[in-house]
């Protein structure tokens, strides 16, 4: 029983610390939340994962940001164009319910439609 209980909480120490150790720095310059504090709350915080709320009125332009890799749930329809660091900007249509998997990015974003970009990305820890 020992045994069994020790390696239980080597297992957790051991993905706690691999989270730890590849979240973003909590004084990063490029944190989303850092950088555009008007569009993007912090809905949930753990060890495993952050969870945001993302509101990007129409014509709203966000500056460089990072996320990690994660995926983003769109409750609105509206249009973005994003320009990932080093690659030319893209248009993308957002649909009401649908979702997207993104790996880690550093990006700009803005708003060229004309409706309220609302967004949940799940960004993970690990």
């Amino acid at each position: 029983m020992r045994g069994k209980l020790f390696l239980i909480a080597a297992a957790l120490g051991a993905a706690t610390a691999t989270a730890a150790a590849l979240a973003p720095p909590a004084d990063d310059p490029l944190d989303p939340v850092r950088v555009a504090p008007d569009t993007h709350r912090v809905a949930l915080d753990n060890a495993f994962v952050r969870v945001l709320d993302v509101r990007l009125p129409p014509g709203s332009i966000e500056r460089r940001h990072r996320h990690p890799h994660g995926l983003s749930v769109y409750f609105t329809d509206w249009q973005a164009r994003v320009t990932p660091d080093g690659q030319a900007p893209q248009v993308r249509d957002r649909k009401a319910g649908t979702f997207a998997w993104s790996e880690a990015i550093v990006h700009t974003v803005e708003n060229v439609g004309g409706t309220e970009g609302h967004v949940l990305r799940i960004e993970l820890k690990y």
